[in-house]
C-alpha cells in the first residue's frame, strides 16, 4: 500500500521531529493494519498535558493527515460542553471530530496543503492551538480571537 517514497518521507518526518526538539513525538507504524501514524504529548505553558494524534492518510505527503487531541477526552470548552459537539468551528478552529468524540484542529485548509509541508509543522499549529484554547478556558472567548484564520488562495 505505501510506495517507496511514501516510506523514504515517512522515516524523514520522524527524523526531523527528533532533530528539531519535538522529541516528544514521533512517527509509529502499526504493522498490522499497515498504517502509520504520529502521536505523543504537548505540555502547555500552564503545564497542563495534551494526547496529540496524526493518522497518515494513504495519500500523504500529498494528503493533508488529521490531526486530533486525544487527551483529555472529552476536550470541555470553557462553558463545560465538549468542544467536539461543535463539529466543524470557525470560531474554535475545529473540523467534524472522530466517531468517538476526539476534537479535530483546524491545523491546514485543504486548499493550502502542499507536499513540502512537514508534519512538525502541524504538530507546532498544534501547540499553537492548545495554548490558544486555554486562553478560551481563562476567558471565556473564542479560539478565533487569539489565532489567525488561515486566507483562502486566490
Amino acid at each position: 500500500m505505501w510506495t517507496a517514497e511514501q516510506h523514504r518521507r515517512i522515516v524523514l518526518e520522524h527524523e526531523v521531529l527528533q532533530r528539531e526538539g519535538f522529541t516528544q513525538f514521533s512517527v509509529y507504524q502499526d504493522t498490522t493494519a499497515d498504517t502509520y501514524y504520529a502521536s505523543g504529548w504537548a505540555v502547555s505553558n500552564a503545564g497542563f498535558r495534551y494526547g496529540l494524534y496524526i493518522p497518515i492518510p494513504s495519500g500523504f505527503p500529498y494528503q493533508r493527515p488529521p490531526m486530533y487531541i486525544t487527551e483529555p477526552l472529552p476536550l470541555l470548552m470553557a462553558d463545560g460542553t465538549p468542544v467536539s459537539r461543535l463539529g466543524v468551528s470557525h470560531q474554535m478552529h475545529t473540523l467534524e471530530p472522530s466517531s468517538n468524540g476526539m476534537v479535530q484542529i483546524c491545523h491546514w485548509r485543504d486548499s493550502r496543503w502542499h507536499s513540502s509541508i512537514l508534519l512538525q509543522k502541524v504538530f507546532l499549529k498544534a501547540l499553537i492551538w492548545i495554548e490558544a484554547y486555554e486562553q478560551h478556558i481563562a476567558t471565556g472567548r473564542p479560539l478565533a480571537e487569539f489565532v489567525r484564520t488561515m486566507a483562502e488562495t486566490s
